[in-house]
């Protein structure tokens, strides 16, 4: 492995060839419109069907909603490490989250009386899909659910894939306890979303659906959202490093695999300014790769022409940054956490040496449900405020009204609205 070395334009030119490699394909569109017609069309049954097809599972149609019941009793069961742990992380999130949700409700008052109230309401009704089928994505069950109980959501329903195995069905369960779900569909990808946006006989659809997934996942969120809300499109994992020869680099390359490692579709590329120490990532990590299956998602994945980049200094790398806007940015050097004041599009940044971002994945407490393909340039990751909207009150007396037509009232008649301003008044 050697590094890419880019500088001028070649930065947009690299940003739009990385932008590229997470896109869909028209054949993806045409097979996620064909399984949101048939769980539309059959319902429960198309469900269970798709289980034994795409993931393995033999199920029938009872077996696909789990209630709170259900999810007491394996929290009862599963590893007290694993409940412990859960129950630490779902903290950090909640104390976040309610953090955050206080300072949307505020009052403001002018001085002729009009009192302003900023106030929030918690959407009914919501569904969040959190990936499954290798292993059960415990840590993502939490992202979901605690907001949404912060909020108050009236009816939070999980959709994950059915796993092939007890323990990790438990786990997944024990995590909605944890997380405040009101039930769980036991069903992956388009299919899911499809269920949650549209309903079936057993599952009843909902006002909102939040989440991460694959390809799939995503292109049927970006299918459904004419007819149900949608948070973001949160597919493929990306992450980019910027790296210099004061990092550590065996922890930036750990960092790099762990992300790798989430599948098909993943994007990770380090950067850097310094040619010394993008010649050492890229011999760490070409030995770290050889001792992987040729064949492993983590060795696919980082095996790209551009996984190391050297660019000409550090303004090149923020450009770099900012036209890829990447769900994961790591500063991984105390000697550029400068660089985090200037960059503007990343889902989420970790700074520091020694501070991988799978930090945040796990324990920091801020949500690891974070926008892709590009979306970051646009938004952050999900946090309280997807399951709420922010309502205004307006108060007001008597006086208020002749003296908003004396001093905006003429904006009603450029616009030509004659009622409007005759309901001001003169």
């Amino acid at each position: 492995m050697k590094p890419m070395r880019v500088s001028g334009r070649e930065v947009e030119s690299l940003a739009r060839e990385v932008r590229a490699a997470a896109q869909g394909d028209q054949r993806l569109s045409e097979v996620v419109r064909r399984i949101i017609a048939e769980v539309r069309a059959r319902g429960d049954r198309a469900l269970v069907e798709m289980a034994r097809e795409f993931d393995g599972v033999e199920m029938d149609e009872d077996g696909l909603i789990s209630g709170r019941r259900e999810m007491e009793e394996a929290a009862g069961k599963v590893d007290a490490m694993l409940l412990r742990s859960l129950r630490r992380l779902s903290a950090r999130i909640r104390r976040l989250e309610a953090k955050r949700l206080r300072g949307l409700a505020f009052r403001l008052r002018y001085p002729e009386g009009t009192v302003i109230e900023s106030v929030w309401r918690a959407i009914g009704s919501v569904g969040c899909y959190a990936p499954g089928g290798r292993a059960p994505y415990v840590s993502t069950v939490l992202m979901l659910g605690v907001p949404a109980a912060v909020a108050g959501v009236g009816r939070k329903v999980l959709a994950t894939p059915p796993p092939k195995g007890e323990e990790a069905r438990e786990a997944v369960l024990a995590a909605a306890w944890v997380a405040g779900f009101d039930e769980v569909l036991w069903s992956g990808g388009a299919q899911a979303i499809a269920a949650l946006a549209y309903g079936t006989e057993r599952v009843r659809p909902v006002e909102k659906v939040l989440g991460p997934g694959n390809r799939y996942v995503a292109e049927a969120k970006r299918q459904v959202q004419a007819d149900v809300a949608v948070d973001m499109v949160a597919g493929p994992t990306e992450l980019v490093v910027l790296f210099d020869g004061r990092s550590e680099i065996s922890l930036v390359v750990d960092d790099m695999m762990a992300q790798a490692e989430h599948g098909p579709g993943t994007i990770v590329m380090a950067v850097t300014a310094e040619e010394r120490a993008a010649e050492e990532l890229a011999s760490t990590l070409s030995s770290a790769l050889r001792s992987l299956p040729e064949g492993s998602a983590v060795r696919q994945n980082l095996s790209r022409d551009w996984t190391v980049v050297l660019v000409d200094d550090w303004d090149e790398a923020v450009r770099l940054v900012d036209a890829v806007a990447p769900e994961h940015l790591s500063i991984a050097s105390n000697d550029l956490k400068h660089l985090a004041e200037r960059v503007r599009n990343a889902g989420a940044i970790t700074v520091g040496k020694g501070v991988p971002s799978v930090l945040l994945d796990y324990f920091a407490g801020a949500s690891h449900v974070l926008p892709t393909g590009g979306w970051a340039r646009t938004r952050g990751g999900l946090t309280v405020l997807d399951y709420v909207k922010l309502v205004h009150v307006v108060r007001a007396g008597p006086t208020v009204r002749s003296r908003a037509s004396r001093e905006v009232g003429v904006l009603a008649e450029v616009e030509g609205l004659t009622h409007h301003r005759r309901a001001l008044g003169p």
